[in-house]
């Protein structure tokens, strides 16, 4: 997949290129690019989508495939190596090491794709009550996805011996525990990998990296290492975006359509320099907790199986939390569970014969986050009452898999993909449109209240139905 991806941009690049040799890169459709350090960089698009994650990238195909001149501008690098520990920590937020005001830390991704390139790849339809409250149908857009990217579980030599066992301790203990379904080609997955947290080396993982690289492939452009900082508004309307670049070169890009896709916490900070105050004023982040056990044989540990493949959702609805397979990955984990319990520590020599269990809650909305990144998420006592009924049936499932009782340990807590940020009805209408005419976001950001599932599918469902949107409109 990233070959793929790699090899698109770069055809982009010489396609700009061989134009001519004047520092103007000069694109197929006629956009330009200042290559000066001293100059800013001026373009003009049909849309210019801000961030590559899966909302961001899924209208920005379906425009570019419809012939409209696309821009995407990320803040984050273009991918060149992944699948081991140390080259992701280049494309993660701060090397991980992100916290809110009470300590909670947010992992996320920066890079193309965004968080895609390190997600489990599980996927989830939308929450039923996104239609039956809110009046939001991607019903159409979601079955299309689906089938177009062939999701389904994995078969079970693939799923592994450590997901096999947990899955089967669980289910005699009276849980419902089944496989999920996952944006994984199993033709291309390999049995013993669990990479895809570190970025899919294999190219068996979807993300929206592969999204771009087809809409690159129908003549869209893609800016990486732009921070964009606001919206350009003129008499009530968008017309474009400004920023930097990594070199401190200015960059403003107008276009028709301006398309805010950064992420539940890139978003709202765009948002309220864009005339939008309301955005960051609460929002959900999906706490997580890993229960973590050394089994008595040591045997295959959970580091040696597709992540997230198997669980249970049964505890969704009535509880708020979900149950299923993880492990961090290694350079996050030492520091992880030493910071919850120091003694815990000497657990990272036994790390592939560790056995995970992710503890993940529906939270409550909250928080705030701030013009300058900073951001406060206080997890409330429900939220703290959620995680700790869902470590305590964990718990359960790693004693029966051979883990003695007084050796399970935690990780430390964290908030897993931030949302809720512009929520539908709030700060966007229907058609993803915020108060500013012209001025959209297609991001977890439009989920309009807490849910504790995996966003992907329902991003790029979001996407698919707001690109349809702005190309039936005539002005």
């Amino acid at each position: 997949m990233q070959n793929i991806i790699r090899k698109s941009y770069l055809e982009s690049v010489r396609r700009n290129r061989a134009a001519g040799p004047s520092p103007l890169l000069l694109s197929r459709r006629g956009g330009t690019i200042m290559n000066s350090m001293r100059q800013a960089i001026r373009l003009e698009a049909d849309a210019v989508v801000v961030g590559t994650g899966p909302g961001g990238a899924s209208v920005g195909r379906e425009l570019a495939k419809a012939g409209k001149k696309v821009i995407f501008v990320e803040r984050g690098r273009h991918p060149e190596r992944v699948g081991n520990h140390l080259s992701m920590i280049k494309y993660v937020d701060r090397a991980g090491l992100v916290y809110s005001e009470e300590g909670l830390n947010v992992v996320r991704a920066l890079a193309t794709g965004g968080s895609t390139l390190v997600f489990t790849a599980t996927a989830c339809r939308p929450p039923s009550w996104l239609k039956d409250k809110y009046g939001i149908d991607i019903t159409y857009e979601v079955n299309e996805t689906e089938e177009e990217l062939k999701l389904a579980p994995l078969p079970d030599e693939l799923l592994g011996p450590a997901n096999l066992r947990l899955m089967s301790c669980a289910n005699e203990l009276g849980y419902e525990w089944e496989p999920f379904k996952k944006f994984i080609d199993p033709q291309k997955c390999e049995q013993g990998c669990s990479d895809c947290i570190l970025g899919c080396k294999r190219g068996a993982k979807w993300t929206a990296a592969d999204y771009i690289a087809e809409a690159v492939r129908h003549g869209a452009i893609l800016m990486n290492r732009v921070r964009v900082r606001e919206a350009i508004i003129e008499d009530g309307r968008a017309v474009g975006i400004k920023g930097k670049n990594a070199q401190g070169t200015p960059v403003e890009i107008r276009g028709r359509w301006v398309i805010i896709s950064a992420g539940g916490m890139g978003t709202p900070e765009i948002l309220q320099r864009s005339g939008v105050p309301e955005a960051g004023q609460g929002f959900f982040c999906d706490p997580l907790r890993m229960v973590y056990g050394t089994p008595r044989d040591k045997g295959i540990g959970t580091a040696s199986a597709p992540q997230m493949s198997v669980g249970t959702y049964e505890h969704h609805v009535e509880d708020g939390y979900i149950l299923s397979p993880i492990i961090e990955p290694l350079f996050l984990f030492g520091a992880s569970v030493g910071m919850r319990k120091v003694t815990a520590l000497p657990q990272w020599v036994n790390y592939k014969s560790i056995l995970g269990i992710m503890v993940k809650i529906k939270d409550d909305m909250g928080g705030r986050i701030d013009l300058d990144g900073k951001f406060s998420k206080p997890l409330s006592y429900d939220d703290r009452l959620k995680l700790d009924k869902g470590t305590r049936v964990a718990e359960k499932i790693l004693e029966k898999a051979g883990c003695e009782v007084n050796d399970i340990f935690y990780s430390v807590d964290r908030g897993a993909h931030p949302g809720g940020t512009a929520p539908i009805g709030k700060v966007v209408d229907d058609n993803l449109q915020t108060p500013v005419e012209n001025l959209y976001v297609c991001d977890a950001s439009v989920i309009p209240e807490p849910w504790g599932l995996p966003p992907v599918l329902t991003c790029i469902g979001f996407g698919k139905r707001l690109a349809r949107h702005l190309l039936a409109t005539k002005n």
